[in-house]
């Protein structure tokens, strides 16, 4: 009877072992065919997003020419000027792509807009449009003038300017006097001065100029116990004076002052600015018992007064400019050069402002190299 139960058990298991089987093979044969077709799809995408970021790199490329051409100065020959402030730079290929890349200026934004097209074979395409801003530092314009103001003038009596006057908001000369013989020189009002400068680019200039991590320890500087500066960057107010007479402090770099800047007294001594220029944040102060020799510039976002005497000569050109206050010219002697900023001009009988051409003693007002900066990069 034992033999009997097993022969049936046999049997029963091997019914039910075919259905299991195809049960089986039918799971496989699905599974099977699901993954070739993710297979599939997958090589496909893969294929796909290859296919694209060999477009997109390619775009990048043209870029990368554009932005290249602008930090060239545009002097790049595979570009060519297709209108007013807009450029194309010869069509070309690269992976199989046609890349096309323009560049459009905007100048009243300061702003340049590069549009790189790359097309596949097919016809399907990707743009980057990108906007970059330029920067460019440059007091030169201001040597055209014996005064530029972004303001108003007012010239004292007995003041004389020799040179052109450039000014936006009111011009007062001595009561009784017409202003032609105050002025001998061209007077031109304009609507605004485009290319007065910042108070930030201004300091960024400069400032690239000093060491600020390692800020100058004290608090004066005595012309009698040193005689040359600079660079020099000085975290808050300083003062320069002598405190023996006759001697000369010269200017050897930049001399940057983040607070207020008072140069003179109580002795007689002479400052010589050798070509450099002194930046101030806030205001500056000549006089007392100063001397200026030599070409330089004196440049303050803050008031300036100017009094000292001058050794300077007509070899010589000084530039004064406040970037948002007055320039309040009084020196004791002859002033040769330009002052700028919210002007008043008050000189002794028998003295004058005179401009002449910074470049005819050989002196270059600070410029820099146009700075270009990425504002934004868009992928369509």
């Amino acid at each position: 009877m034992g033999v009997v139960k097993m022969d049936n058990m046999a049997k029963n298991k091997k019914g039910y072992m075919l259905p299991l089987a195809l049960v089986i093979m039918t799971v496989g044969a699905i599974i099977i065919v699901a993954l070739l077709n993710h297979l599939n799809t997958s090589l496909l995408l893969a294929s796909k997003s290859e296919e694209r970021a060999i477009t997109y790199y390619a775009a990048d490329s043209g870029f990368e020419d554009a932005f290249f051409f602008l930090q060239q100065g545009k002097g790049l020959g595979n570009w060519t000027e297709t209108g007013a402030q807009q450029w194309e730079r010869d069509v070309y290929e690269i992976n199989d792509r046609t890349v096309a890349v323009s560049i459009v200026e905007d100048t009243g934004n300061q702003t340049y807009k590069i549009t790189s097209t790359a097309t596949t074979d097919s016809g399907s395409s990707t743009i980057i449009e990108s906007y970059v801003f330029e920067q460019t530092f440059d007091l030169s314009p201001f040597g055209d003038n014996a005064i530029t103001t972004n303001g108003d003038i007012t010239i004292q009596p007995g003041s004389v300017i020799v040179g052109d006057v450039l000014y936006t908001g009111t011009l007062d000369c001595p009561e009784g006097l017409p202003c032609e013989e105050t002025i001998n020189g061209a007077v031109n009002q304009t609507a605004e001065i485009e290319y007065w400068p910042e108070s930030w680019e201004t300091a960024q200039y400069f400032l690239s100029q000093v060491d600020d991590s390692d800020p100058y320890p004290n608090s004066s500087i005595d012309a009698n116990s040193i005689s040359n500066i600079g660079p020099l960057y000085r975290q808050g107010d300083l003062d320069i004076y002598s405190s023996q007479d006759g001697k000369t402090l010269t200017l050897n770099g930049t001399v940057y002052v983040t607070g207020d800047l008072n140069i003179g007294g109580p002795k007689d001594f002479t400052l010589d600015l050798n070509d450099q220029t002194i930046f101030v944040e806030g205001c500056l102060t000549i006089g007392g018992a100063t001397n200026i020799a030599g070409s330089g510039c004196l440049i303050a976002i803050g008031d300036i007064f100017f009094s000292p005497n001058i050794a300077s000569g007509e070899d010589d050109f000084l530039f004064t400019m406040s970037i948002e206050g007055f320039t309040t010219l009084n020196p004791g002697s002859n002033y040769y050069g330009s002052i700028a900023g919210n002007a008043e001009v008050t000189l002794q009988p028998g003295i004058q402002l005179e401009w002449i051409a910074p470049d005819s003693v050989g002196f270059e007002l600070p410029s820099g190299e146009p700075q270009q900066e990425i504002l934004t990069y868009d992928i369509k």
